[in-house]
């Protein structure tokens, strides 16, 4: 690809006027006459390549090796991207005030472009050090808390967000007094009350909220970065154990690049009204430590400390800075309420460290990172074998890892069980330990029950205590919203929760992943496929949206060999995944590339949802049967989600061999049917309950089957346009089964005109509902074109594979 002339990079601290946007590169704001106007990230890099080219037409190529740097993408991309900024300013393609295309080429600002002027900025604080200088500390004075005027900051153009060479005047020290300790019984804990109120103003909440950046390193050592790492991520789960005070999960606070942003900036990023950062130096065993408070809103230092002390002294040093900052807040803010139970930690500062290197991996949702995580855990627990987070941070990475590899969770459970037990015998406070053994639970398929299982009650009791005693665990509270949501089927309470996820951890990709899930209910296929792409902008390798982005470029847009390209980039992420490798099988299979199927399920030992799959590509209808009904497949309550023609080989097998009873009462039950299937359609059964009908037919249970296909038609029609494509070919086959079979026809050619690709195959060669047909012209005419359409899916993932993205199998 050409890449972009260096001079139209820019500085990052440019405005621009386009037309009637004012367009400030260096806080990310876009404005009309005064209004803000929200772009994602993606979508304002767009913009400012264009208006740095202006008037000139950047291309195709241009446009993906700036905006997308180091990323494979394709012109659609691009083209999806402009659709998505000209609809965010209020642009068209037809009657375009900024951005127009050339066909084939790329695109060009036509709106006037020029540089406007900055307001100058009013500084009013002492001069600053030398840049990255540690100020020097007297001997005599180690441990001088030192507090200047409020004054408003100067912010140069390289600021991280405070300068630590800021002049200081000396003051008393300032120190937390009557430690007052929760008494409230761990297993009976309170549901999370927001710390503050969920229910407050954001303006409130962020006054009350607190954001820990990671600290400078000034040590002469490289190696010693670890002390920079580890100190504040003490820090700030100290400080997250105080009632009444927000603290911002480590997963946003020390991954947002703040190099080019002023305090003001970072605070609105991150909803925080005050930040926490600052520098270690060490030189042998002395260990220097310079610490700041500041105040987003008003660009003031509010507190400052200086500590110089020996490395055996590090717990220390963090002890008193927690509960420093604490009594400047409570000055600022109004009496903290009292501390929850101080939770057990590592007097082993080898040990505190390897744990935090492993925290850093779990919330990547991989099984490569899961398992890079296992190491450090293990080392934190031989060095300190009572070091009770560890031991609950290993049993989540080696669950988390089993997950992903969709081995037997029951069996994973009891082999690690004896960690997470552990963990809560050495600390019942520990908010993480409940967390983890919440998120991987026993769900009410593991007893073979049915809804509403008590188990679920364990498993929301340790949701709620971890919520309480772990109030800034961002991964777990978007758990606990999705437990909510999907399991115990309350919605609101599950958004409630997530909201306070996406409060705490508002940059870390997990909890927007978890908003764009709970999208589909209220917007539909269009909704959860824009946010999944948004949550790709904050980390464009998360490789659980890669795997959703890729499905939903499948599933609602027939893009086949764009699927296929994304999944396989995630898959070069996360080898071992065996959901990314089920996922390009079927993908492959659509395109018709069965040995690419092949050799992608090979990469990890092969489920039985891959072989059924491959079994019923082949139309090996006796061996697919058995392959669904191989329990190994049904271990977890969304397993019916993940089986993919499962409920088809089910009922094929069933009208093949005639044994409908067993079959009627397996898909019952792994459906979540129970006994009143039309009571329990949802987005992921309705379609099965239609071969239920069938089988119910073929019993000669007439009425039974009559009422629930009305039921599943029902549903689908108050539910198609969510879903798209997938709605008209089930509503082609209930029309069909009806006997209306020139409508069926109309409406089964439809369901692939509007992109709805999915299983193809074995809707035109297997399925025994249009077997009839397959002599029928108009029948045969949808399969010459649905045929037409692949074949150019094809040649696109040839053109692919020639140029580097998708790899050879």
């Amino acid at each position: 690809m050409k890449q972009l002339p260096s001079d139209l990079l820019g500085n990052v601290s440019d405005v621009f006027r386009a037309g009637d946007l004012r367009v400030d590169v260096g806080q990310q704001r876009v404005t009309r006459a005064d209004s803000e106007i929200a772009l994602p990230n993606l979508s304002f890099q767009l913009l400012v390549v264009l208006i740095r080219a202006a008037p000139n037409l950047v291309s195709h190529d241009q446009l993906m090796e700036s905006v997308w740097p180091g990323l494979i993408v394709s012109p659609e991309t691009v083209n999806k991207r402009v659709n998505l900024l000209r609809e965010a300013l209020g642009d068209n393609a037809q009657e375009h005030r900024y951005i127009a295309g050339v066909r084939s080429r790329g695109y060009r600002m036509v709106a006037a472009v020029s540089v406007a002027a900055r307001p100058a900025l009013t500084v009013d604080a002492p001069p600053a050090a030398q840049e990255g200088a540690v100020p020097s500390i007297e001997p005599s004075t180690p441990d001088t808390v030192e507090t200047p005027p409020r004054t408003a900051l100067a912010k140069p153009r390289h600021l991280r967000w405070i300068v630590a060479s800021v002049l200081v005047a000396v003051i008393a020290a300032i120190a937390v007094s009557g430690r007052v300790m929760y008494k409230g019984n761990a297993e009976r804990a309170p549901p999370p009350s927001g710390s503050p109120s969920r229910d407050a103003p954001a303006g409130e909440l962020r006054e009350r909220t607190v954001a820990v950046l990671p600290f400078d390193n000034f040590s002469a050592e490289a190696a010693d970065a670890y002390l920079a790492n580890g100190l504040p991520e003490m820090i700030l789960n100290r400080l997250s154990r105080i009632n009444g005070l927000s603290v911002i999960a480590r997963n946003s606070s020390f991954v947002l690049s703040t190099k080019t942003l002023n305090s003001s900036e970072i605070g609105r990023r991150l909803n925080s009204g005050f930040l926490v950062g600052g520098s270690v130096q060490r030189e042998a065993d002395r260990l220097r430590v310079a610490v700041q408070l500041v105040d987003t809103a008003a660009g003031t230092l509010v507190w400052s400390a200086h500590f110089d002390r020996g490395l055996h002294d590090f717990f220390s040093i963090e002890d008193e800075i927690a509960d420093q900052i604490a009594g400047a807040l409570s000055v600022r803010i109004g009496e903290l309420e009292p501390k929850t139970p101080a939770v057990a930690r590592s007097t082993n500062l080898e040990a505190y460290l390897a744990y935090l290197r492993g925290r850093t991996l779990l919330g990547r949702f991989t099984v490569a990172e899961s398992e890079a995580a296992v190491p450090y855990f293990e080392r934190a627990i031989a060095l300190d074998p009572q070091f009770a987070s560890a031991y609950a941070s290993l049993y989540d990475a080696r669950m988390q890892a089993a997950d992903q590899r969709q081995e037997d969770l029951r069996v994973a459970r009891k082999r690690h069980r004896h960690l997470i037990d552990r963990a809560l015998e050495l600390d019942p406070n520990l908010g993480s330990a409940y967390f983890a053994r919440a998120m991987w639970g026993n769900d009410p398929n593991d007893t073979g029950a049915v809804w509403g299982n008590p188990l679920n009650a364990g498993r929301e009791l340790d949701f709620r205590s971890g919520a309480a005693l772990d109030p800034s665990n961002g991964r777990g509270l978007a758990a606990y919203a999705e437990f909510l949501y999907w399991i115990l089927d309350r919605q609101e309470e599950g958004k409630s929760v997530l909201k306070r996820a996406l409060w705490v951890d508002p940059i870390s990709p997990g909890a927007h992943f978890t908003d764009a899930m709970f999208s589909l209910d209220e917007g539909g296929a269009r909704a959860i496929e824009q946010k999944t792409l948004q949550v790709l902008e904050l980390d464009p390798n998360f490789v659980p949206a890669l795997l959703h982005y890729g499905r939903y470029r499948w599933l609602f847009d027939g893009k086949l060999a764009e699927a296929i390209q994304i999944i396989e980039h995630a898959i070069a992420l996360d080898p071992n995944n065996s959901s990314l490798r089920q996922q390009a099988v079927a993908v492959y299979l659509d395109l018709g590339d069965r040995t690419a199927a092949r050799d992608a399920a090979g990469g990890v030992p092969r489920s039985a949802r891959m072989t059924e799959l491959l079994l019923m590509q082949e139309g090996d209808w006796r061996r697919a049967g058995l392959a669904a009904y191989d329990e190994a497949i049904w271990t977890n309550d969304g397993d019916y989600c993940n089986n993919w023609l499962a409920g088809e080989a089910i009922r094929d097998y069933a009208l093949k061999t005639g044994e409908l009873r067993p079959a009627m009462a397996f898909i019952n039950l792994k459906y979540g049917f129970v006994d009143a299937p039309a009571k329990h359609l949802d987005v992921c059964n309705y379609h099965v309950a239609v071969y239920l009908a069938q089988l119910m037919a073929a019993s000669g249970l007439t009425q039974q089957s009559l009422a629930l296909q009305r039921a599943a038609a029902s549903w689908n029609d108050a539910n198609g346009t969510k879903y798209l494509g997938g709605a008209r070919r089930l509503r082609a086959g209930v029309l069909l089964l009806d006997g209306k079979k020139d409508a069926a026809l109309a409406e089964l050619a439809e369901s692939f005109r509007s992109g709805y690709y999915v299983h193809w195959w074995y809707t035109l060669n297997y399925d025994p509902m249009w077997l009839p047909l397959h002599s029928d012209p108009r029948f045969q005419a949808i399969t010459a074109d649905v045929r037409r359409y692949i074949d150019a899916q094809r040649s696109e993932l040839e053109g692919l594979r020639r140029s580097g993205a998708v790899p050879r199998r």
